[in-house]
């Protein structure tokens, strides 16, 4: 029997440590080899329930079912479309056969007994839908938390009746919305970073279905079961976006790229809330601090219009809005970001406004790039002129000008010390500040 190729086995084992997130719990699951009516489909399922499925054509070959360990995947996987065969010596004894650059090989494999549990899911009727699905489904499980509190935050939302993907931690919300699902409730499902694997991504030709305890979500030759959460909760993160917003920024695309790769050396990396400060008034910029140096980018081709606004945000946040491609910004009342792109929206809590850095007077102006003003200590006064000469008022008017340098350094220094100690006091309180912005509240209102 001809269990699959080399190829199919790296795919699979691939994707389906990608089809659970976090690290794998449980035992490790069986792969089923099924032939039937000239198909041949290849089946895990993970300890969560996910369940993935590649099939291809099989013609001429009889029916039958082979359930082996998944760790035969590992040991017979390869590049090249050579086929793997299964020969029994028994029902829970087999040898699977290969051929590589060194030549033909032999694996003794145990065999598990085919049971109930073993039995193919049933697919449900498939309906075309946009390839974007897949990006919304990688991308909202990026923001989903790792964990579950009051709601169901470690799973995606889609919206059947509005056609919406969401996901959220309560800090950063990702909706991509415009979907034509073939259902009308809405369902949350695990939030696995498959969709973003190669063989998927690149495969096209996406479908979506409605099973009863599964959503389905297939791309070519490939199939993802994601069990649907009974009885979970789920905030209603569509109604945090605010309608109308006060300031809008629109960036260009050079300004954004250019921003993007900035964000992360930027000072204040080593921060846990890793802020920058965005500040849009009659020029736009991003600027941040540590304890040593300032240090700002200027986005000379984007603009601002509305009130001026400076709000401190996540970097990192900050930077997975720029990823998706978003290109306008808006500022309510509150300061909440609402970056908006092609096809999605990104919402994004502002950090404790503590931590907004106003612009620095001895930064000189830039066009996008960055710029910066590192505080150094200047060196002690050097010595007057020689012993018995009358003062000369212009050195010792350089004199005071380096003490009172030295002076505001230490100070400068001081403050900085200051203002750390007063940051770290305020992180927790920053997270719940986050939490209270972003406003999530169940639909039906209830805490």
């Amino acid at each position: 029997m001809i269990l699959f190729t080399r190829a199919v086995a790296r795919d699979v084992r691939a994707l389906l440590a990608r089809c659970a997130s976090g690290r794998p719990r449980g035992p490790a699951p069986h792969v089923v080899v099924r032939a039937c009516g000239g198909l041949r489909t290849v089946t895990a399922t993970t300890a969560s329930g996910v369940i993935l499925v590649h099939t291809a054509p099989a013609p001429d070959v009889p029916d039958g079912v082979a359930v082996v360990p998944a760790a035969v995947l590992a040991d017979v996987e390869g590049a090249a479309d050579a086929a793997v065969t299964l020969g029994r010596a028994s029902r829970t004894r087999g040898t699977v056969r290969w051929a590589d650059r060194d030549g033909a090989r032999v694996l003794p494999v145990s065999l598990i007994v085919p049971g109930r549990q073993h039995d193919a899911p049933v697919v449900p009727e498939l309906a075309p839908v946009a390839d974007r699905l897949l990006v919304a489904l990688d991308s909202c499980g990026r923001a989903a938390a790792r964990d579950d509190g009051r709601y169901a935050l470690s799973r995606v939302q889609l919206r059947g009746r509005a056609g919406t993907v969401v996901g959220t931690d309560g800090k950063i919300a990702v909706l991509f919305p415009a979907f034509a699902f073939p259902f009308a409730d809405d369902v949350l499902v695990p939030a696995v970073p498959v969709f973003g694997a190669g063989p998927v991504a690149r495969a096209g030709g996406v479908r979506v279905g409605r099973a009863a305890a599964h959503v389905v979500v297939a791309a070519g030759p490939w199939a993802v079961f994601l069990p649907v959460a009974i009885g979970a909760r789920y905030p209603d993160v569509a109604g945090v976006v605010p309608r109308h917003a006060a300031t809008t920024v629109a960036l260009d695309p050079a300004d954004a790229e250019e921003l993007l790769a900035a964000l992360p050396g930027l000072p204040g990396a080593a921060d846990e809330l890793r802020p920058v400060t965005l500040d849009a008034g009659t020029s736009v910029a991003v600027r941040a601090r540590d304890s040593i140096s300032v240090r700002e980018v200027v986005l000379a081709r984007s603009a601002a219009s509305g009130p001026p606004v400076r709000v401190a945000l996540d970097r990192r946040l900050l930077a997975r809005a720029l990823a998706l491609r978003c290109r306008v910004l808006k500022f309510g009342p509150d300061r909440t970001l609402v970056a908006e792109g092609d096809g999605v929206t990104v919402v994004v809590a502002a950090l404790d406004p503590d931590l907004a850095v106003p612009p620095a007077d001895t930064i000189a102006a830039t066009v996008t790039t960055e710029r910066s003003a590192t505080m150094k200590t200047t060196d002690a006064p050097g010595p007057s002129g020689p012993r018995g000469d009358p003062p000369d008022p212009l050195v010792a008017a350089e004199e005071l000008r380096d003490a009172l340098a030295d002076a505001a350094a230490k100070a400068a220094r001081l403050v900085a010390a200051l203002r750390a100690g007063r940051r770290e006091k305020k992180v927790l309180a920053s997270v719940y500040a986050g939490l209270k912005q972003l406003n999530l509240s169940a639909p039906d209102g209830k805490p």
